[in-house]
């Protein structure tokens, strides 16, 4: 029964997804993207018998809570008292170390006070969690860009990929979602391990990666690189994919 409401449920998101009037590289893409960043909550809950109420429960919740907290630092802080006065690569610094700070930070207090001595897959399960929770969550919201340069140079691009390359379109959604998501998972792991064994080099090395993996992103959008091109997408994708490789090995290296 577990297993057929969790199909249902992920028909009826990549249906919702394939309707979504905004702008995205490519139907395709914006469905493949969604599949990948819910699949492991799925894959977890079916396959290692993971509980619903960890995984959807617990690391839906902790990742609301932690992404609030990030847009009320951002909108009654930062955009207005300090990016105003720094560059753009201060501002890309920032904002990387505001949500690995947020993001791990709420995790870091699941694992302490209450999900304490986690076994391996449910770790995983609270990870793919949240990754599956800002899947959804970027695919049905608005931009919350919309209105600013950043928001209108990524729809400019988003246009350019429609009008593009097809792969590309695909690519572009698959690779960002698939980083997150794999991020989203590793950089939990690493915090429970540190925390489980008392040691700090991997919550260090997790809080590093998610801060390289959101920071660098965010430095290429306020340069306004044109991802649409295949070069500058690979070029924008790099620093997130060997930050969050990283942060694979370093998981497996810390249990």
């Amino acid at each position: 029964m577990v297993k057929i409401s969790l199909l249902a449920l992920v028909a009826y998101v990549l249906f919702r997804v394939a309707q979504k009037p905004e702008p995205t590289a490519s139907r395709v893409g914006g469905v493949v993207a969604v599949l990948v960043g819910i699949a492991p909550a799925v894959w977890v809950m079916a396959a290692r018998g993971v509980l619903p109420k960890l995984v959807i429960g617990y690391g839906v919740l902790f990742f609301a809570g932690s992404v609030l907290l990030k847009w009320a630092v951002y909108i009654g802080v930062l955009s207005k008292q300090v990016y105003p006065n720094v560059s753009n690569g201060a501002k890309a610094v920032i904002q990387g170390l505001l949500s690995s700070a947020c993001e791990l930070g709420f995790a870091a207090i699941a694992f302490s006070l209450f999900l304490p001595k986690l076994g391996l897959w449910q770790v995983f399960g609270f990870g793919a969690g949240a990754a599956a929770s800002e899947a959804v969550m970027a695919s049905f919201l608005r931009n919350p860009l919309a209105g600013t340069e950043i928001g209108e140079h990524t729809t400019v691009q988003i246009t350019n990929l429609q009008s593009g390359q097809r792969w590309l379109a695909v690519a572009v959604p698959l690779t960002d979602r698939g980083v997150a998501t794999t991020a989203h998972i590793a950089c939990r792991g690493l915090v429970a391990a540190g925390i489980a064994a008392g040691r700090v080099w991997p919550i260090a090395i997790a809080v590093l990666a998610f801060a390289v993996t959101d920071g660098f992103v965010m430095y290429g959008l306020m340069r306004k690189w044109e991802f649409a091109q295949p070069k500058v997408a690979a070029r924008l994708f790099s620093m997130p994919v060997m930050a969050t490789v990283s942060c694979v090995v370093a998981w497996h290296l810390a249990n």
